[in-house]
């Protein structure tokens, strides 16, 4: 029965995952307010709240405040939960399939809080008129989340939003620890996955002051990210890893730089 309830959660977590996501794109794009909501006229209801639009703000620094409070209280989630210190003690608190799943849930609903809770701040600081400009920056903006995307696929999407260990849980499987890989995009950056983030974040066509609060502020979550996801990468992967880090650069592209893989005669230390 247990494992049942295991898989069963996993499902529920990662339906819970997906329309927040798809809300997470429209939310930041403002989508509900654009030229995509003549040809889908729910989106009008369906994203009530965006990054710049939605409710009263009220006086701009008890929305700044309220704001850079829930970016930090996601960004401390990330950051507590993602480490293996807390990974061992949740396991020791819950069966380890569930593990991965419980933290994809409670990201998912920190994201919904931000969601109702953001105050849009004004005013408008950039929006160009319709024209090449503007299309530009909806091209960039769709390519940031879609290298975003294709990146939790190229490492094994199933395995990051705990599906597969719920799985394996379900089968009786032991654990199966991703192994060391660096398909497309891990070749020419070791995050893509977040360099996406980046680029969608800074590509919106409308930026009010409030979405350079929340640019900015996921921008530094994202950094400070990095850096602690680092740390254990190369406790979990060793030599392999500093190797990695040494040619290939962490979040934009260089001429030159790459993944070429170990040197010939390198032995694992």
């Amino acid at each position: 029965m247990q494992r049942v309830l295991i898989l069963l959660f996993g499902i529920v977590a990662y339906l819970v995952f997906l329309p927040t996501f798809l809300y997470f794109i429209a939310f930041v794009g403002n989508l509900q307010t654009t030229a995509l909501a003549e040809r889908l006229p729910a989106l009008a209801w369906l994203v009530p709240y965006s990054v710049s639009y939605g409710r009263d703000g009220g006086p701009a620094a008890l929305a700044a405040t309220i704001n850079l409070g829930l970016i930090a209280l996601f960004g401390l989630q990330h950051s507590v939960m993602a480490r293996s210190g807390f990974k061992d003690w949740l396991k020791r608190m819950l069966p380890a399939p569930a593990e991965r799943s419980v933290y994809v849930l409670v990201s998912s609903l920190l994201l919904i809080l931000l969601f109702w809770q953001w105050r849009p701040i004004g005013p408008v600081l950039w929006s160009p008129e319709p024209g090449l400009g503007r299309s530009v920056l909806w091209a960039l903006f769709a390519i940031g989340f879609g290298i975003t995307f294709v990146s939790t696929w190229l490492i094994d999407h199933f395995d990051l939003f705990g599906l597969r260990q719920s799985w394996n849980g379900f089968r009786g499987r032991p654990p199966q620890p991703p192994g060391f890989v660096t398909p497309l995009f891990y070749r020419i950056v070791r995050h893509p996955l977040y360099l996406g983030f980046l680029i969608a974040f800074w590509s919106v066509p409308h930026v009010t002051l409030g979405h350079v609060l929340f640019a900015g502020g996921m921008t530094v979550y994202i950094l400070i990210g990095v850096w602690l996801e680092e740390r254990g990468l190369e406790r979990y992967l060793g030599e392999d890893y500093r190797m990695y880090r040494r040619q290939v650069p962490k979040l934009l592209p260089l001429p030159g730089r790459r993944w070429r893989g170990r040197p010939e005669g390198a032995v694992e230390q």
